[in-house]
């Protein structure tokens, strides 16, 4: 049975990835198909096949990483590697050092491996088609500051799943599931107090016109804004973005400094409508619900995991190795989280085109439309993405479909 189980969890792992690699393959091949009428202005010609040219190496180079990660991981699992790590760390002879050590360790691989990669990305990708403005000491200083976090932050959540399943017998499901709960709502609710703050500046939105009309709208809405930041995202790219962070008393707008420099006031204000929309519709909460749904899933399916004996015994583990188990089952999360996602980005782009309703409904039409314009210009998206890859991944509808629905209102 053993022997059953990992050749299934091996089948598995191959199954999806060749599914991946699929479904990209078809939406790197749309972007040579004719652009819909309604988006030809967003790229002139010479600047379209400049886009291509840079989707291209984009996903050749997301391809080698993910390439490479999941040989690492099949050669691992098949000749023992990962297994032989989990005993090498049993020798500490604690349960929760044991955990620390293979999950800190697979960490560091991970991390080390992919840094060229990042770094070309950056100054060479990035760069070379005119997106990056980071500089060499405030990447090195990223990745330090993320290597620490994520160490610090990370590894003090496994050391709590850990402390969790090891001390609370048939409560862990319950117990597990409000204490990552609660890390959540408290990440959400100070997202733009403590996380944003230890990679990027934020300052308040000076006083003028575009700050009185946010105001004087989110007062018509009902919609109550604690404060309005700018961020200086133009220190590491001039791709544009915004959004709204917290919920009840929390509530902050955050507007990339470059989204101020590339719209008008008529146009931003029609971005933070959109964004209001998704409040007004609960859509923060109906977020906030599936994300408890989906973990509730993903606990219990951990939890099945680790307490039958089989599963240890497929990997060659004479006991439980709770990092070793959680590393596992994490990989076969991707076909879970496929699944998931297919759900969870549907529903997402229902509530797109209803907030992209609200804010044309109730700013100005032809501004939320070049809005759209605007953010798919600056941030090189792609016109004609694959039905299927669309089906799977994108939590946004293709943009020819957002301002077709908004002119249709």
């Amino acid at each position: 049975m053993a022997e059953i189980i990992f050749g299934i969890v091996i089948a598995l792992i191959i199954v999806h990835e060749v599914f991946e690699m699929v479904a990209s393959r078809l939406n790197d091949k749309a972007r040579f198909l004719p652009v819909p009428e309604n988006v030809e202005s967003v790229y002139d010609k010479e600047t379209y096949d400049k886009w291509i040219q840079y989707s291209s190496e984009k996903s050749r180079l997301q391809m080698i990483v993910g390439g490479i990660s999941f040989l690492f991981v099949v050669l691992m699992l098949v000749f023992g590697g990962f297994r032989a790590l989990a005993e090498w760390t049993m020798e500490s002879g604690n349960l929760y050092l044991e955990t620390l050590y293979f999950i800190g360790i697979l960490f560091l691989i991970g991390f080390i491996y992919k840094l060229p990669f990042k770094y070309y990305n950056t100054f060479s990708i990035e760069a070379r088609y005119g997106f990056n403005r980071s500089t060499k000491q405030t990447f090195v200083t990223d990745q330090i500051k993320a290597l620490l976090m994520t160490i610090l932050f990370g590894g003090g959540i496994v050391y709590l799943l850990a402390a969790i399943y090891l001390n609370s017998g048939a409560w862990f499901l319950p117990i597990a599931f409000l204490a990552l709960m609660a890390i959540f709502l408290f990440i959400n609710m100070t997202y733009t107090t403590i996380w944003v703050p230890l990679f990027n500046t934020l300052t308040p939105l000076e006083d003028g016109d575009l700050k009185k009309r946010i105001e004087d709208f989110a007062a018509t809405q009902n919609y109550e804004i604690k404060k309005i930041h700018v961020m200086n995202a133009s220190k590491r790219s001039s791709k544009l973005n915004a959004f709204f962070s917290g919920f009840g008393k929390f509530k902050n707008v955050v507007l990339f400094d470059t989204l101020l420099d590339k719209m008008n006031d008529d146009e931003v204000l029609g971005v933070l409508a959109h964004e209001i929309g998704h409040a007004k519709h609960k859509d923060v909460v109906r977020n906030i619900f599936f994300s408890m749904i989906t973990l509730g899933i993903f606990l219990g399916l951990f939890y099945g995991f680790v307490e039958v004996d089989v599963f240890h015994e497929a990997f060659g583990l004479d006991r439980v190795h709770f990092g070793f188990m959680l590393f596992v089952f994490m990989i076969l999360l991707g076909p879970v989280n496929t699944l998931i996602g297919i759900v969870s980005n549907g529903l997402s782009r229902k509530a797109e085109f209803k907030a992209d309703a609200f804010a044309a409904n109730n700013t100005d039409k032809a501004a939320m439309q070049s809005a759209l314009i605007i953010l798919s210009r600056e941030n090189f998206s792609q016109l004609t993405p694959h039905p299927l890859f669309v089906f799977l991944y994108y939590s946004h509808p293709p943009v020819s479909q957002r301002i077709e629905a908004i002119e249709a209102l």
